[in-house]
């Protein structure tokens, strides 16, 4: 098959959990001998602009790198690009642009979109931001896409009853590690198994503040690392660093190979606050580098965590206590890294979600090889309307 991937940045992955999903997912699926094409921005690409690596096709386009446009501009052109490409699937990343998808469906191209989470439920997004978004997930929903992909069980229900779709349940992956290079960690001023780990964008709906505060309360000596994107000028973040504890410590983007798994293997204990989303990429990193992980209890945490690790309430009070309650059993912080690194080997192998990647996408062009026969054939070099299918 030929698959186009949209709605990753960059690659190999540097960033988020969609460029997770396309660095681990295109190479395996090359492997089982499919042509797979990844939609790139220069800026978060490797500067030597390879055309190819790992064996997947690398697009280059240009964005326009403001907050509100930089996506919606670069997907633009990778949706138009797509259109002629010929590809037998089309894999979107997100519902952001959505509408851009609703020409390749009427030119009769699968579009596969990974419904990802809530991303209209975010705190840090405004009234008209918010409506946009909620927009682009009706019409994902509704028309652009010809399947739903959701990485968390926990969601699914929501799609059925809000928009009367059945998605295919394939979730996230992470890989095993083992620390090699312990003294990593002490280049960002951390021992190792002596501090507490946060690793996401520093935003309100991944609850850093909570989680600051609460461990405020808690008397030790271990440090509390935080690691992730830190927008410098948001109110927020400037009101999160001024009321840290001393023993916070902030440490940005870490993207040096090798030394985010370094840093999640050698700490005390993971948190997880993130609240909105479903399976989170971070907190599945976290299992397969061996954490003990302590997540906030909501359905998509619990349903990745399951007895691996300890789930506390939206509340100060309780992650003081959950807190409180690792320190005192470094017994239990044993036992739930070794389940964490099990559930991971038996549940969230890439190869594993790789393989179901490639049974999906082979049943949805047998699908269209089956039904190929009461429709015209689509050519590339036709304008794309209403009387034209593939």
């Amino acid at each position: 098959m030929r698959i186009g991937i949209i709605g990753s940045r960059g690659f190999p992955a540097l960033w988020g959990g969609f460029e997770t999903v396309a660095a681990e997912l295109a190479p395996r699926l090359v492997e089982r001998g499919h042509d797979v094409t990844v939609y790139c921005r220069p800026r978060y690409s490797l500067p030597s602009r390879p055309v190819t690596h790992q064996g997947v096709q690398l697009r280059y386009l240009p964005a326009l790198y403001t907050k509100s446009l930089e996506s919606l501009s670069h997907e633009t052109l990778s949706a138009a690009h797509a259109l002629r490409a010929n590809y037998d699937v089309l894999y979107v990343l997100g519902f952001r642009a959505s509408f851009l998808y609703l020409a390749a469906r009427v030119a009769g191209i699968p579009v596969v979109m990974n419904t990802d989470g809530f991303d209209w439920q975010r705190r840090k997004w405004g009234r008209l931001a918010r409506t946009y978004l909620r927009l682009g997930e009706a019409i994902g929903c509704r028309w652009a896409a010809s399947h739903l992909i959701c990485d968390s069980q926990a969601l699914q229900p929501y799609f059925r009853e809000e928009y009367g779709r059945n998605t295919t349940f394939i979730s996230y992956g992470a890989n095993l590690f083992e620390s090699k290079e312990p003294s990593i960690v002490e280049q960002y001023g951390l021992t190792p198994g002596e501090y507490f780990l946060v690793v996401a964008r520093v935003e309100p709906e991944n609850n850093a503040d909570l989680i600051v505060r609460a461990f405020a309360q808690v008397e030790t000596d271990k440090q509390l690392a935080i690691v992730g994107g830190v927008n410098y000028e948001s109110s927020y973040v400037q009101e999160l660093q001024q009321s840290a504890d001393p023993r916070v410590k902030f440490l940005g983007g870490i993207y040096e190979p090798g030394h985010i798994e370094e840093i999640y293997a050698n700490s005390y204990t993971y948190i997880h606050g993130h609240e909105v989303g479903g399976t989170n990429p971070a907190l599945l990193h976290a299992m397969g580098s061996g954490c003990c992980v302590a997540a906030l209890d909501v359905p998509f945490n619990g349903e990745v965590v399951g007895d691996a690790g300890l789930l506390w309430r939206k509340s100060e009070e309780d992650l003081r206590r959950r807190l409180e309650e690792l320190l005192e059993r470094p017994d239990l912080v044993k036992a739930l890294q070794a389940r964490a690194r099990e559930r991971v080997r038996v549940h969230y192998s890439w190869e594993t979600i790789a393989d179901e990647y490639d049974r999906f996408f082979c049943s949805i062009v047998s699908q269209e090889v089956a039904a190929a026969g009461s429709r015209p054939e689509f050519r590339p070099d036709q304008p794309v309307g209403f009387k034209h299918w593939r």
